[in-house]
């Protein structure tokens, strides 16, 4: 079975990282094969199709979901359709989604981004 590894992060800009991501689903779509539950999550970086329809990507011995938002959340709290593992980037910040939208819990958690040379 022909895997395709998901492009690796680098250098301070998330959201170059994001849109070669993005690209990369755009273009190879039609050749990730779909999850069987018999692949390995043995080596980071794999990437393929969940049963369920979502993109994955192995990590951490575990397959994990991929998931994009292009608008950053207005609050803490998010909106409706936010979900666990969501993950949106702004010129200043990174921010991730850690629960599902329930209209009143703070589910979003953000990181500063600085820049420069590292």
């Amino acid at each position: 079975m022909e895997q395709y590894r998901v492009p690796q992060p680098y250098g301070s800009d998330w959201r170059i990282w994001a849109n070669r991501v993005t690209a990369f689903l755009s273009q190879n779509k039609s050749n990730l094969v779909q999850q069987t539950g018999n692949e390995s999550a043995r080596d980071d970086g794999i990437m393929m199709w969940s049963r369920a329809g979502y993109p994955v990507v192995s990590a951490g011995d575990a397959f994990r979901e991929i998931i994009i938002k292009r608008a950053v959340p207005t609050s803490s709290v998010g909106a409706a359709g936010d979900t666990a593992g969501m993950v949106a980037v702004s010129a200043t910040h990174i921010y991730v989604c850690t629960a599902t939208h329930d209209g009143s819990t703070n589910i979003w958690s953000r990181a500063a981004l600085t820049g420069g040379a590292w």
